[in-house]
């Protein structure tokens, strides 16, 4: 037998074993195994459930006065439908529960991309690759802020809709209602659904598929609504944003690439007591820009389409970023800071170590360096997930406590109550 018939055959015996691992039963099984790895990188989310800034500032207290009404307010600039539409939705648990409720939703939109990915979209890449990518993205470091948060649910949303434009198109009626609502609740849901337009009509054009007409359906009239909301109904808060190149090398030097590998724990450590960690920074952005640009060159189509969305990303963020509520910091030098903003870093990072595991796992690329190389980073991924497995648990203050005195209150009683990080809601008991 030739080495192209074996090769051939392996690919077809490989191809006919992912079918069933891509079943209903498996998917139940990843979606468990998903929720408890996530469930026990913050246990307190479930257990001891609270409010988190703007899920209780703005979802939940404007559902709860204002009704469905509360969907036309927009906020940073544009609207949240999909988040106010949550908060509407915990009304109809008890106020102590509502949190909780608000926490799971977000942790399901948080594992939607690990069943895009796995699913027979993605059937190209290797099934134990693609497990090995799933896990990764439920253990990355530098990633707290968009845990369990429906506050930054559109960062998960997106992502999910990415995967969706990346992988096959199908032609099943439920796997295009599927599309069609991911997309539209992404692009109702703040900007991000915006810069995916550029990649549904590239993709339209290369691969002359007209499937993607209902992708394009589902995000230009969103778009064209957020764009107006944005630039005529309510302009973003104005903040001063500080760029300068040192603050850039220490942005994408030190809290993508650096975080990314060795954490969040680890960068705080050097962060003010290494002199040297601006030369630290400056050799990381090096070394991370050299490994999207060669993903970049050579690597396959998706991956080099998610790499320009991330960028695309990234610098809208950072033209206008909002990192502190107070708008009185220069928000790039917040930026500097170990931890702040980290949902900015989301999309760099995860195309940083995509990039990474396909130069490590992809046996086309002809020379060997970038193997190595990409092999020699990984290796300190292990200390970024230990040492960032565990989010620090909010303060806790004592929330169920304050959801009893204000069942039993009479209606009209004004109630402010403290959530994390450090602000208040306000709500009138109806």
């Amino acid at each position: 037998m030739s080495a192209a018939s074996e090769s051939l055959n392996l690919e077809s015996a490989a191809g006919a074993a992912a079918s069933p691992r891509t079943s209903v039963a498996l998917q139940a099984i990843v979606f468990l195994v998903a929720f408890a790895l996530l469930f026990l990188r913050r246990p307190d989310a479930i257990l001891n459930a609270q409010f988190y800034s703007e899920d209780g500032i703005y979802w939940y207290a404007d559902a709860y006065h204002f009704g469905w009404r509360c969907l036309l307010l927009p906020l940073g600039g544009y609207l949240n439908s999909l988040s106010r539409l949550i908060g509407m939705f915990s009304l109809l648990f008890p106020f102590a529960m509502a949190p909780l409720f608000m926490n799971l939703c977000a942790l399901v939109a948080g594992i939607l991309p690990i069943h895009i990915f796995l699913s027979s979209r993605f059937k190209s890449i290797p099934f134990n690759t693609r497990l090995l990518g799933s896990l990764l993205y439920l253990a990355l470091p530098n990633s707290f802020e968009l845990h369990a948060t429906t506050t930054n649910i559109q960062w998960h949303l997106a992502l999910a809709a990415c995967l969706v434009l990346l992988g096959s198109q199908e032609t099943g009626r439920a796997w295009q209602i599927f599309d069609f609502l991911i997309l539209t609740l992404l692009v109702l849901d703040g900007p991000l659904g915006i810069v995916l337009i550029p990649v549904v009509l590239y993709l339209r054009w290369f691969r002359k598929d007209s499937r993607y007409h209902l992708a394009l359906t589902a995000l230009i009239p969103g778009a064209v609504l957020q764009l107006l909301v944005l630039f005529i109904a309510a302009p973003r808060r104005p903040a001063p944003n500080g760029a300068t190149v040192a603050r850039l090398i220490d942005i994408l030097g030190g809290q993508i690439f650096l975080s990314s590998l060795f954490g969040l724990r680890t960068f705080i450590q050097l962060f003010g007591h290494v002199r040297s960690l601006p030369i630290i920074d400056f050799f990381a952005m090096l070394i991370g820009l050299a490994i999207l640009f060669y993903a970049l060159c050579r690597g396959p189509l998706e991956l080099r389409l998610f790499i320009l969305f991330a960028t695309a990303v990234l610098v809208l963020g950072l033209i206008h970023p909002l990192a502190t509520t107070d708008g009185d910091h220069v928000q790039w030098e917040q930026l500097q800071i170990p931890g702040c903003g980290n949902r900015y870093y989301f999309f760099p990072m995860l195309a940083f170590l995509a990039s990474l595991i396909w130069m490590s796992v992809d046996r086309s690329i002809p020379a060997r360096a970038p193997r190595y190389v990409a092999l020699a980073l990984l290796i300190f991924l292990p200390v970024g997930i230990f040492r960032d497995w565990r989010y620090r648990p909010f303060e806790d203050l004592h929330f169920k406590e304050i959801a009893a005195d204000f069942q039993r209150a009479p209606r009209g009683t004004q109630f402010v109550i403290p959530i994390n990080p450090g602000v208040s809601m306000k709500l009138t008991k109806q």
